[in-house]
């Protein structure tokens, strides 16, 4: 069962133990852009240090690589990922080796 602490906002949950990284809602619009679909409008559902679920209207193949224009509430970020997983449009996105866009993301979820 997933539960979210109203005063932080992360998950806690079985699953949230086997992650490298905590997660923390954050329900922001984003642009997916997919080479093989062009710019895909979305909204993202959570976000950790290296990566972030979104529903988005389409389905992407996983392993595919893509750009996600995430709309934080400190401006906006371009970070190169991979779709790692899928259930129907809710997609699981990581992040690539971008050190600069790990850096930002964790000091907003701080």
């Amino acid at each position: 069962m997933k539960v979210v602490n109203p005063l932080s906002g992360r998950f806690s949950d079985e699953q949230d133990n086997r992650r490298r990284h905590a997660r923390f809602k954050l329900e922001v619009d984003l642009t997916v852009r997919s080479k093989r679909l062009g710019p895909i409008p979305g909204f993202s559902i959570d976000i950790s240090e290296s990566g972030m679920s979104a529903t988005i209207p389409v389905k992407l193949q996983i392993g595919e690589d893509v750009e996600l224009h995430i709309n934080l509430p400190i401006g906006s970020l371009d970070v190169q990922a991979f779709v790692r997983n899928r259930n129907a449009f809710r997609h699981g996105f990581e992040f690539a080796d971008n050190e600069v866009a790990r850096q930002l993301i964790a000091g907003y979820l701080r």
